[in-house]
């Protein structure tokens, strides 16, 4: 049984690669690959992030997790991310995807938190990177829940290729912003916005709540986003905060199985997905050290905020 700092160590040590990667499944059909990529590998610092960096079991991984993260940068664009190095992903991806601002702002903040991007860098990543890539009108027919001036997902997309908006992609940006002391910037306000009414407009509709996160398909997901965002100072998230923990879609499992075999990402709406009981293993042993989340009970958060 996996309960302290040192048994996370002694698992993440068993399935993080040489290059620092940490082990995630990737699901197509009914075919299984083992997959090492950038996402999941900064899933599992944030889930740590509690410990003290100073915790002698966890700091070698993390540190070696750290450096794959940079491997995962566009070479011709510094500051932007991708799921996996360039050239490196797995053999059935023919087309690999490009950097996006998903994982751009989920590891370029991992990066800051310990230590390895300034204060400075990160706020350019923000200015010009992420802010510039926005929704600028919406067409119809569209989501009810969609808004202009909300983040687009990819990065450099051609003008004829549908970039699809996500709301937890988008509450990912949102710590992003809040940690750097970002929050004036367009796009702050208006994906906060979003993501409250899209939460009202899922309800306890597992379909509608689905669609608001296209590339995740456990909607669940987005509770964990906008918890991590609050925590990174996003204030404006805390009345979609206390929404999700309403919704039925966004409870906890109680079964382990479950909840190691969840979807943790995944192509747009459909087909391929990816797996980690890595992330969920240092999320569930690791809830005692949030000071957002742990410190509410579960009949206390109906009433949290």
């Amino acid at each position: 049984m996996i309960t302290t700092e040192a048994d996370i160590a002694a698992l993440l040590q068993k399935e993080q690669a040489n290059n620092g990667a940490i082990l995630s499944w990737s699901h197509w059909g009914d075919r299984r690959y083992p997959d090492w990529n950038g996402f999941t590998t900064a899933l599992v610092l944030r889930a740590l992030r509690h410990i003290p960096i100073s915790n002698t079991s966890l700091l070698p991984i993390r540190e070696q997790a750290l450096d794959f993260l940079f491997q995962c940068e566009q070479p011709e664009h510094s500051g932007s991310f991708r799921f996996w190095p360039v050239n490196r992903q797995p053999d059935w991806i023919k087309i690999p995807p490009s950097a996006d601002a998903d994982d751009t702002a989920i590891y370029a903040l991992e990066l800051a938190r310990h230590g390895r991007l300034k204060q400075s860098e990160l706020r350019r990543i923000a200015c010009c990177i992420l802010v510039p890539h926005r929704l600028r009108y919406v067409e119809t027919p569209s989501p009810p829940w969609l808004r202009s001036g909300v983040f687009l997902t990819w990065l450099g997309l051609p003008k004829e290729r549908i970039n699809i908006v996500d709301c937890c992609v988008n509450a990912n940006i949102v710590a992003l912003l809040a940690y750097a002391g970002l929050t004036h910037l367009s796009g702050y306000q208006e994906a906060c916005g979003m993501i409250e009414t899209a939460i009202l407009w899922a309800g306890n509709s597992w379909s509608h709540a689905r669609s608001i996160t296209p590339f995740y398909p456990h909607p669940i997901e987005l509770r964990y986003a906008v918890e991590h965002a609050i925590e990174c100072g996003a204030d404006l998230l805390k009345p979609s905060l206390q929404r999700l923990y309403e919704c039925t879609w966004a409870a906890d499992e109680s079964d382990n199985f479950s909840v190691i075999e969840r979807p943790l990402c995944g192509s747009a709406y459909s087909g391929v997905f990816w797996t980690s009981r890595n992330v969920q293993i240092a999320r569930t042993r690791m809830k005692m050290w949030s000071p957002i989340v742990s410190a509410i009970s579960e009949s206390q958060k109906a009433n949290a905020f």
